[in-house]
């Protein structure tokens, strides 16, 4: 993903001379960065895999972090301040634990990072260096290759079934606001997932409910690499 972010970045870069000349209505090119404060939201209570109990609200009063790149455009509508800005991010943040308790004891358990490649359209409205926006999101999740390994079988069995519900496309929607000084962009915005980040469990050809969903605060600087002034009036 890195690689992917990394050609399109050197693509935009190698463009931004004939930008100027095709784009009238395009404002800004550019890249941020994030840093996330995420939680997965579940009102699943406890239920048993096998000998192993799994209770989901075991850390729901913690958040996890994250952090995650971007490149956006930004495209001025009409005469006015508002705007569309098509985005191309990656997400990754560390996944809420779940409780697993067995014959030996309990412990938090979470396998992975959550790792996503978004797609987002939002629209906004900006007026002098200050911004409004929302819009969609929709994300491809990441699978990780790694596998649990625990000693004792149950637990590896139970582990592994958690590990393998994942919604494969996951939408969400976004809003938040944001300042534009000179060539910097800093954003706060808000994430609600839409999409289940999980919703069932198999194990042992038995299906149990597991439904969470994905909320992060998302916090956001951003470097214009090209930008135009809004027709109508200055931008600092």
């Amino acid at each position: 993903m890195k690689r992917t972010l990394a050609a399109t970045l050197i693509c935009l870069v190698l463009l931004l001379p004939k930008i100027s000349g095709y784009g009238q209505h395009l404002q800004a090119v550019g890249v941020s960065g994030s840093f996330n404060i995420a939680r997965l939201h579940s009102s699943t209570q406890e239920f048993r895999l096998g000998s192993v109990v799994i209770n989901p609200q075991a850390d729901q009063s913690n958040d996890e972090t994250g952090n995650g790149p971007t490149v956006f455009g930004r495209w001025q509508v009409g005469q006015g301040g508002w705007y569309v800005q098509p985005e191309l991010g990656h997400v990754s943040a560390l996944e809420t634990p779940v409780g697993l308790t067995y014959s030996s004891g309990n412990f938090p358990y979470s396998s992975r990072r959550i790792r996503r490649v978004d797609i987002r359209l939002l629209g906004g409205y900006q007026s002098g260096p200050l911004r409004l926006f929302a819009g969609p999101s929709v994300g491809r999740y990441l699978r990780d290759s790694r596998t649990p390994n625990f000693i004792d079988s149950n637990v590896q069995a139970a582990a592994e079934a958690l590990d393998a519900d994942r919604s494969s496309i996951q939408w969400a929607v976004q809003a938040g606001a944001g300042v534009s000084l000179w060539r910097l962009d800093v954003n706060a915005r808000y994430e609600w997932g839409l999409t289940p980040y999980s919703r069932t469990v198999v194990f042992q050809q038995q299906a149990f409910h597991f439904n969470r969903n994905l909320q992060q605060l998302i916090m956001e600087v951003g470097f214009q690499l090209y930008k135009r002034p809004l027709q109508g009036y200055k931008v600092p």
